[in-house]
């Protein structure tokens, strides 16, 4: 006897209701009531469930597998405990079988449960901590992830990723390249990444010659362009790494194997897979956040696939922390990890004496936000100053800014608060300067009424192109045509 995936899967919906995360293609999972998951694979003819141990009894219609398989990359966010070494796989052959099961699962002791996610002792307490360092070395408290001290400091990373993914080129490897060296070769260059200019410098790995070629973190990488052997096994790993769906941890094991241990550089290759699943990592540095955090895990000497799935699973786990400190939503794994390694850096400066140091942002380093409200002040003292009456050939209408510079500033945070960050008329989310990928999308002051002058009651913030389409309109008319246009639409 056999039970279908979609069967077993209508199940579970009967008896959790809602699962954990959004289903893919693949995988759906969902939460018991002693706080476990579990999780079958949809596309498979069987059904087969992933589940946290212990092994359960011999119970009728189910079978305990001698391999995991949970390598699947859509085991990922609630269903992160699925993906340790230690996670079980049983055939369920009926579902008289898959409700017997379920029975035992739900009622196992949490003293029997696999061991949790390490977590911070005081949230609370540390990230109070966090924000006096913040502020005392920026002279502003933390507040956002896209501007400020954290943004100036750690916003490179996802673009040396995505500069990364370019130069990997995975898409348009073949099979038939493993051992020529040209994998290699790419896998080299997307580590060997050195800015000519900005900030898109890799220094997730150490990978310059600064102190000679055995402490660089990809030299296994470098030899193995002379060592036939090593350069074959290398790119097989980077092919079933990148262009497969074979077992992640197997993958991580054996390049941990042939890369002497280099915790970094294999961070770094599986952060440039999945940004949403795996961060980059230096040991030295997220054990002094961990230790601050209280939260127990070595990562130092102790490269390993069930390390690194924990180091991950930590990160994950704070982003709800995060949250619930700022009032933030949709914090990331990115986020959280970019939280810690700036709460490490400043741990260290200030047992150093090195915080006070920095003092505050200069404009170049200021976030993708502040860039925008600084270009927004820019344009209104620019507007006004050629707007004086003179013929450029024609009379420019006279424009006043009735607000100083600092009633200006807080006037256009206000209205970005009121709006949430959209525009006035077409409710589009703006993008933000330095991270933006549409500049029609940049927020820009418009004149509410175009006959009158920049002044707290006679402005809003709209897309910059829509204060370009509405010139001088009456702002009712033009919201009416632009809602007939929307409707169109």
């Amino acid at each position: 006897m056999t039970l279908a995936p979609k069967d077993a899967e209508r199940l579970l919906y009967a008896r959790y209701v809602e699962p954990a995360k959004s289903p893919t293609k693949y995988v759906v999972g969902f939460h018991t009531p002693t706080g476990k998951v579990l999780a079958i694979h949809r596309t498979v003819a069987e059904t087969m469930v992933w589940f946290q141990p212990p092994e359960p009894p011999r119970l009728d219609g189910v079978d305990l597998q001698s391999e995991p398989n949970n390598g699947n990359h859509n085991i990922n966010g609630p269903l992160t405990p699925l993906s340790r070494p230690d996670t079980l796989r049983a055939r369920i052959d009926s579902a008289t079988a898959l409700n017997r099961f379920l029975d035992w699962y739900d009622g196992v002791a949490a003293s029997d449960a696999v061991p949790t996610t390490p977590r911070p002792t005081d949230f609370a307490a540390s990230y109070a901590h966090f924000q006096d360092l913040v502020t005392q070395k920026s002279g502003e408290p933390f507040t956002r992830f896209d501007e400020g001290l954290i943004a100036a400091w750690e916003s490179y990373k996802p673009r040396v990723r995505d500069y990364a993914l370019e130069l990997l080129a995975a898409d348009q490897w073949t099979e038939d390249q493993i051992g020529s060296g040209e994998i290699l070769g790419k896998v080299i260059s997307a580590i060997e990444i050195q800015a000519t200019h900005g900030d898109r410098t890799n220094n997730m790995v150490f990978w310059q010659n600064r102190f000679g070629h055995a402490q660089r973190d990809h030299r296994a990488l470098l030899d193995a362009e002379r060592d036939e052997r090593d350069k074959q096994r290398f790119e097989r790993l980077f092919f079933d790494l990148y262009r497969s769906d074979h077992d992640e941890g197997a993958i991580f094991e054996g390049l941990r194997d042939l890369s002497d241990g280099k915790y970094p550089l294999l961070a770094y290759l599986f952060f440039l897979k999945d940004m949403g699943r795996f961060m980059p990592i230096q040991p030295t540095g997220f054990d002094r956040v961990f230790s601050e955090l209280g939260i127990e895990l070595k990562t130092l000497r102790n490269c390993s696939w069930e390390n690194y799935q924990t180091f991950n699973a930590v990160l994950n786990e704070l982003r709800g922390g995060i949250e619930r400190q700022t009032g933030l939503k949709d914090v990331r794994l990115i986020d959280a990890h970019s939280f810690c390694w700036l709460f490490s850096t400043l741990l260290r400066q200030a047992a150093n004496g090195e915080l006070a140091s920095g003092g505050k942002i200069n404009e170049r380093h200021l976030g993708a936000r502040e860039k925008s409200i600084a270009d927004i002040k820019y344009s209104v003292n620019k507007t006004v100053f050629n707007s004086n009456g003179q013929v450029v050939p024609r009379t420019v209408k006279e424009k006043e800014l009735r607000m100083s510079d600092a009633e200006l500033d807080k006037r256009i945070r206000e209205l970005l608060e009121i709006q949430g960050d959209r525009c006035a008329i077409t409710g589009l989310p703006f993008q933000f300067q330095g991270a933006h990928e549409d500049s029609n999308m940049l927020p820009s002051l418009d004149r509410i009424d175009s006959n009158g002058h920049y002044e707290a009651s006679n402005v809003q913030l709209v897309c910059r192109f829509i204060n370009f389409w509405k010139q001088a309109s009456d702002d009712a008319e033009f919201r009416r045509l632009m809602h007939l246009v929307q409707g169109v639409g």
